[in-house]
C-alpha cells in the first residue's frame, strides 16, 4: 500500500477523467459502494484463490472488498426495481491480500463498467469497444484485446476427463500458461492431481472453428461469433481469440476478454466478462450480467514518464516587497474565480526565494508584482519554459492564462 505522490497522482486522475468521460458517453451512470462487505457476500462467488486474499476484521464476519463486482451484485439485490438495462461505472480502490509486485499492489484502484438485463453479445462489444476508445486517447498504441469464452474452457476440460471438483483448479492453471512456460503449468496441473497435462495445454492452442466439434462448446462458439460480428460494427480490429484466457475469479459465466499492453511484464490493463450467475446469488433470480475493469494503477505504471506535470497550479504571484502581498491576494482570488489555478507566497520569502520555489514545483507562469503593477492594476507575467516575460493589464493577463 502506497503513498501517492502529486506526480504520479495528477497523472493517475488524468486516466481516470478519461476513462469516467468515456464511460458517460457510452451512456453508463456512477454507482459508489462501500469498502467493506461481508463475508459471505465476498466469498460466495470469488473462487478459492482470491478467500486467502480477503482483509478480514477478525471480530466481524466483515472484510474489505477485492473488488468491485460482487458489491455491485450486492447492491443490485438490495434495488431490483432499478431500469433495465442497468448501466453504472464505479472507479474506486480494492484490497487484496497477496505478495506485491511490479503493477500489482495490495490497495489498488479499479474503474469498472457494467451491464445488467441482457444476456446478448451486443453488451460485451460495447465494453471492449468503450475500452479501445479509452486507449486510444490515453496513446497507448499495440494493445491487443483477447476474447475467450468460460463454458468452452469447462467444456473442454471436461472433454480431456477432467472431474468437476477439479475444474476450478484446472482453470487457474490454463489461465497462466501467457505467463509461464507450458511445462511448468503442466507440473501445476499434476500438484493438483490433474495427470494428463500435456494434452490439456495442447487442446488449449487451436483455432475457433476446432471447437465446435466438442460436446457443449458449440454455444459458446456461436456467442464469440456474435461477438466478432458486433465489433466490427464498432471498428474494433484488434480483437483475438485465445482459448487459454480464463480469468481466475469464479464467477465467470461466459465470454471472457483481457486486454494486454506491448509490456510483457506489465501484462493485462483491462480485464473482464459475463457473470450471469452471480447477482442472482443475491437477489435471488436470473439477472445477466457482464462487465469490464480497468486497472488504473497498472495503466500508471504504462504512461510513467510520458506525462511530468508536478502540480495543477499554472501561475505562483510573486511580492516583489511584502507590501505587495495584498494585491497578489487580490490578484489570485480573480484568477482563481476565472478558473485559473494560482498561488501566493505563504512563507513570507523573499522574491529570489519565491521564484525558486515555482521552478522546483514546474509551473507554467509566475506573476511578478511590484509597486508599479500594484499602482497601475496590471501584472509582469513570466513563461517560466522561454523566459519571455510581458507586462499587461490583470484583465488582459487573466483572458490570456484562461487560453
Amino acid at each position: 500500500m502506497r503513498d501517492i505522490l502529486p506526480e504520479d497522482e495528477i497523472a493517475r486522475k488524468r486516466i481516470i477523467s478519461i476513462i469516467e468521460k468515456k464511460y458517460q458517453e457510452y451512456g453508463f451512470d456512477p454507482v459508489t459502494h462501500p469498502a467493506i462487505e461481508r463475508l459471505d457476500v465476498l466469498e460466495a462467488k470469488s473462487g478459492e484463490g482470491i478467500k486467502t486474499e480477503i482483509f478480514r476484521f477478525n471480530d466481524e464476519e466483515l472484510g474489505l472488498r477485492f473488488d468491485l463486482t460482487v458489491s455491485l451484485a450486492r447492491m443490485f439485490s438490495e434495488n431490483t426495481s432499478l431500469a433495465m438495462p442497468f448501466k453504472r461505472y464505479s472507479i474506486g480502490q480494492s484490497w487484496r491480500r497477496e505478495e506485491p509486485q511490479y503493477g500489482r499492489y495490495r490497495e489498488f484502484t479499479q474503474a469498472d463498467a457494467d451491464i445488467l438485463g441482457s444476456k446478448s453479445a451486443r453488451c460485451e462489444a460495447e465494453l471492449i469497444a468503450c475500452a479501445c476508445d479509452i486507449l486510444d486517447e490515453l496513446g497507448i498504441e499495440g494493445y491487443v484485446v483477447y476474447v475467450n469464452n468460460r463454458k468452452m474452457l469447462n467444456a473442454v476440460l471436461r472433454h480431456m476427463g477432467v472431474s468437476e471438483d477439479k475444474i476450478d483448479s484446472a482453470i487457474r492453471c490454463v489461465d497462466k500458461l501467457d505467463k509461464k512456460k507450458e511445462e511448468d503449468v503442466i507440473a501445476e496441473l499434476a500438484q493438483n492431481g490433474i495427470q494428463n497435462g500435456k494434452e490439456i495445454v495442447k487442446a488449449f492452442t487451436k483455432s475457433l472453428e476446432y471447437y465446435e466439434s466438442i460436446e457443449g462448446c458449440r454455444e459458446a462458439v456461436a456467442e464469440l461469433k456474435e461477438l466478432f460480428a458486433c465489433l466490427d460494427m464498432y471498428g474494433v480490429k484488434n480483437c483475438k481469440f485465445d482459448p487459454s484466457i480464463a480469468r481466475g475469479l469464479g464467477y465467470y459465466t461466459g465470454i471472457i476478454y483481457e486486454i494486454k499492453s506491448q509490456d510483457k511484464q506489465l501484462g493485462t490493463i483491462a480485464a473482464g466478462g459475463r457473470y450471469d450467475g452471480l447477482v442472482g446469488i443475491y437477489a435471488g433470480q436470473d439477472v445477466p450480467a457482464v462487465g469490464i475493469s480497468f486497472g488504473v494503477d497498472r495503466m500508471a505504471n504504462l504512461l510513467k514518464g510520458l506525462t511530468t506535470q508536478k502540480t495543477y497550479t499554472k501561475i505562483i504571484l510573486i511580492n516583489v516587497k511584502e507590501e505587495n502581498y495584498r494585491k497578489c491576494v487580490e490578484y489570485a482570488r480573480m484568477l482563481r474565480k476565472n478558473g485559473v489555478p494560482a498561488r501566493v507566497d505563504l512563507m513570507g520569502r523573499n522574491m529570489k526565494k519565491q521564484l525558486d520555489y515555482a521552478s522546483s514545483l514546474g509551473v507554467p507562469y509566475v506573476g511578478i508584482v511590484g509597486d508599479k503593477e500594484s499602482a497601475a492594476g496590471e501584472i509582469t507575467i513570466k513563461d517560466l519554459s522561454s523566459g519571455d516575460q510581458k507586462t499587461l493589464p490583470i484583465n488582459d493577463a487573466i483572458k490570456a492564462l484562461m487560453g
